[in-house]
């Protein structure tokens, strides 16, 4: 990085460096940018972003000259990607995550299949695994996050996804051996392509299992359900007690529905609402400004019969949200293992 320590409007550290880079691309480029990037580290760099600072001309032509020259050298044809990927995966994790992951992925570390399975597509992973064995499934769906297995189930065949809920909702630590066997098959039909994170030790259980029935229509919820039912009616509840529907909404404050709306579209919420309970209309509705609520009002009274399958895919879309902003500790579901502390 460009020494500027000397200038005015010194920048003392790379969170400095960046922080200026982002309010020098403008707001758009800026969000993409951050889009990437986990909630602590959004917060680190927000709050490097909201120091009161003045940053001289001559500053922000060096900080976007530097990005660019170090953008063609690191591209170039003579350049070496996996000594770039270590620096950019070192200044996003630390050194010690850096060399752990790139010892995977560079070296082609004992878990690669696996590994880059988490960048295919959803429906080709499908297509890939619609034929293995449930406990295989299960395995798989323990090692993608939440929002790319959901995507995976819902491109599975309905007849072996109950089957494959159960097996995730039971699953035990997975033996080294097994995970190395089912590596290598991954391996050989995915070779060539990208690989991320590494295995985590824990995987599956019965809020794994909520998450992705969270995630399935509800028809197809149910189906699981009643099939986890029928074998251990404790480990149905347990799961049932993971999961958050379109229904429980109306269970929350309304400190957390104004919270969550703002992020709805109007248009959404609509369908949404079509085969909603009057108590779950009218909690939305009390947390809504008087022009919002007529508007909402207005687009339920101009709405014709929609299909199940369009109620549903947009009470998921919300659903989504809820479970975001819960997972960044904006809004406190108050599901699951861990308890409330108010």
């Amino acid at each position: 990085m460009t020494d500027l320590s000397g200038q005015n409007g010194a920048l003392n550290s790379g969170l400095d460096y960046a922080a200026v880079f982002l309010l020098g691309v403008g707001p758009e480029d800026a969000a993409l940018i951050m889009k990437q990037l986990n909630p602590r580290e959004i917060q680190r760099l927000a709050a490097y972003m909201s120091r009161p600072r003045k940053v001289v001309r001559e500053t922000m032509e060096v900080v976007m000259q530097d990005f660019v020259d170090r953008l063609k050298h690191q591209t170039s044809i003579g350049g070496r990607p996996d000594s770039y990927l270590r620096e950019v995966l070192s200044m996003a994790m630390g050194k010690d995550k850096a060399s752990e992951i790139l010892d995977r992925i560079v070296t082609g570390g004992e878990y690669a299949g696996l590994e880059i399975i988490k960048w295919a597509d959803p429906k080709t992973i499908a297509e890939m695994i619609r034929f293995e064995h449930p406990q295989i499934l299960a395995t798989i769906l323990a090692h993608l996050d939440a929002d790319k297995a959901g995507e995976v189930l819902h491109n599975l065949p309905d007849r072996i996804i109950p089957d494959t809920i159960f097996r995730l909702a039971t699953m035990a630590p997975v033996s080294p051996n097994a995970i190395r066997e089912l590596n290598e098959v991954l391996d050989q039909q995915l070779s060539g392509q990208l690989t991320n994170t590494i295995i985590q030790g824990e995987a599956g259980g019965a809020k794994a299992a909520a998450e992705l029935l969270n995630r399935l229509e509800t028809s197809r919820s149910k189906l699981s359900m009643e099939h986890i039912r029928k074998i251990d009616v404790a480990l149905a509840q347990k799961i049932e007690d993971n999961m958050f529907t379109f229904e429980d909404m109306k269970s929350l404050d309304d400190r957390t529905l104004q919270l969550i709306l703002p992020d709805v579209e109007r248009e959404q919420l609509a369908i949404a609402m079509k085969n909603a309970s009057e108590e779950l209309r009218g909690r939305f509705f009390s947390n809504m400004s008087e022009r919002a609520r007529k508007m909402l009002k207005e687009d339920l009274e101009d709405q014709g019969p929609l299909r199940l399958s369009e109620v549903e895919t947009a009470q998921r879309a919300i659903l989504t949200i809820v479970q975001k902003l819960d997972s960044e500790g904006v809004i406190v579901l108050g599901k699951g293992d861990n308890d409330v502390v108010l």
